[in-house]
């Protein structure tokens, strides 16, 4: 499972249906939960939400899919990004996720770009979260730290930011295949590439 700290206030129909002003609604894999006092978190009811699409107003949509990229940005360039982490070759991986998430928005381009994309891979961990009786690790957590800007290069101006991307994947370990482990980790890696990237665009359309 993806976590990410991508929070909105509910709408006014979400206040109508019980849910009060202040709560704060957080996407995991790009659907809201609403977090309830404590810390609990609540999964929206899919009628409500559904008419929170479509007569929420306030410009509320289906995430991703509605608002402007900021600046009214139309051309992009997505260089490779930074590796600032011990771990080799894993910006490809990275970058190519998020080129493929926003070809769909903007055009992406290596000459005459309107703004440039700043990637920076700050963090990857790997954490033990599951243990045979044994005590050999049977799942690990894949955790990776982003910084993301978007700058236009003529000015420096800096149209978005977020120096504290955060998002993680669980993968198995194959005790008895190394090579097989590393794929898993692999796999994870490109999984949570591609949901960070779409998480980052819907953010950046929808002005958060």
């Amino acid at each position: 499972m993806s976590l990410t700290s991508y929070k909105h206030e509910p709408p006014p129909l979400a206040r109508l249906a019980g849910y009060p002003k202040g709560n704060l609604f957080l996407y995991m894999r790009g659907k809201p939960r609403l977090i309830q006092p404590g810390g609990n978190i609540k999964t929206v009811p899919a009628a409500l939400l559904l008419l929170m699409l479509l007569f929420g107003g306030c410009g509320y949509h289906v995430a991703g899919t509605g608002g402007t990229f900021p600046g009214g940005v139309t051309k992009l360039s997505i260089p490779v990004f930074a590796n600032n982490t011990g771990k080799p070759d894993i910006e490809s991986a990275i970058s190519s996720a998020f080129v493929n998430e926003f070809v769909n928005t903007v055009s992406i381009v290596e000459k005459d770009a309107q703004a440039v994309m700043q990637g920076s891979i700050k963090a990857y961990t790997l954490t033990p979260i599951s243990f045979a009786k044994s005590d050999v690790t049977q799942e690990y957590r894949l955790t990776v730290l982003l910084v993301v800007r978007i700058v236009r290069p003529e000015t420096l101006e800096v149209v978005w930011e977020d120096d504290n991307i955060v998002d993680y994947e669980d993968f198995s370990v194959n005790i008895g295949d190394v090579a097989a482990t590393r794929d898993r980790e692999s796999a994870a890696l490109a999984k949570l590439s591609k949901d960070t990237a779409r998480l980052v665009k819907e953010r950046m359309l929808e002005g958060f």
